[in-house]
């Protein structure tokens, strides 16, 4: 394995993000330019996934320098392939405030990235929980992860409570999407979509955390649309152990009646400050209006 270590390298994973971040912000152009071969060869192999509508299963390296397995043409896959990282405001969230030891809930894990980002970070005295309720999406993360004694794979549904949840499979291209509602996608992407469904098993983050006795210091939510019902289940949890949480929001595609706003709010109810991260600095989250489109929300508690 060729990643490092984070003990006191924070400043290494810092640089290594700032270099990789600087390729996807250049036009077309100076992207071409600074990696022609791998932006090409992603390009090439993104038509062919298409044309053959066949999924291509191919290692992409991260900004820290692991590999990864990816599938084209699945539209986070060909982010991490071409640029090494994936959603850059969470990342630079989970590089702040996740620290070595720490307990890492990775509800919504898909193939793995934030996963293997905070396996490297909480090191041998840490631990990770990445949860992926989609059997293809999980197959994926197991190989990611396998060879991580730190991450503990479960190939479940976090929701409000135990019980068998149905979960909408909307392909390969499509799969960070997969949810137990209507994909957050416009109504003419969804409509040309062949959706398999598949039951699993659902629980709780608190049934988990009395099942397993993990302590979880940092929870990361992205469970597209799932996000109020996995918060109702972990109630017990935030009152007595006030875990770091992030949570992606959006209302574009919203099909329920819980809006970003609703969360935002609920949470603050519960004695959490929220947080966003602009233009590469985390600063105080503000009212911003609605619908919400796409982000991460990062919130700490006020103790």
């Amino acid at each position: 394995m060729n990643c490092r270590p984070i003990g006191n390298e924070y400043d290494f994973l810092i640089k290594s993000l700032e270099n990789s971040i600087s390729l996807p912000r250049g036009t077309r152009i100076q992207r071409l330019k600074r990696a022609p071969t791998k932006l090409l060869y992603s390009k090439i192999l993104e038509l062919a996934s298409l044309w053959f509508r066949k999924p291509i299963k191919i290692k992409a390296r991260t900004f820290w320098h692991e590999d990864m397995l990816v599938v084209f043409p699945e539209l986070v896959s060909l982010t991490i392939y071409r640029y090494g990282l994936y959603e850059e405001g969470l990342t630079r969230i989970v590089l702040k405030h996740l620290k070595p030891g720490m307990t890492f809930f990775d509800v919504g894990a898909h193939f793995g990235y934030f996963s293997l980002l905070a396996s490297l970070i909480v090191g041998t005295e840490g631990q990770v929980h990445t949860f992926e309720p989609t059997p293809s999406s999980f197959n994926i993360l197991k190989v990611n992860v396998s060879s991580k004694p730190n991450v503990i794979p479960r190939n479940c549904a976090v929701f409000s409570k135990r019980k068998t949840v149905i979960i909408n499979d909307y392909g390969v291209r499509y799969s960070a999407y997969n949810s137990i509602y209507n994909a957050r996608l416009s109504r003419d992407i969804v409509s040309k979509l062949k959706v398999k469904k598949y039951e699993v098993e659902g629980m709780s983050v608190d049934d988990y955390v009395e099942n397993s006795g993990a302590i979880p210091n940092f929870i990361k939510i992205d469970a597209e649309s799932s996000e109020h019902e996995i918060i109702i289940g972990m109630d017990e949890t935030i009152n007595e152990f006030h875990p770091i949480i992030s949570i992606e929001i959006g209302d574009i595609g919203l099909n329920s009646i819980t809006t970003s706003r609703d969360l935002i709010n609920f949470l603050a109810n519960k004695g959490y400050q929220p947080y966003e991260c602009m233009d590469g600095t985390i600063g105080q989250h503000t009212h911003k209006d609605e619908p919400y489109k796409y982000d991460n929300i990062l919130f700490l508690p006020n103790q």
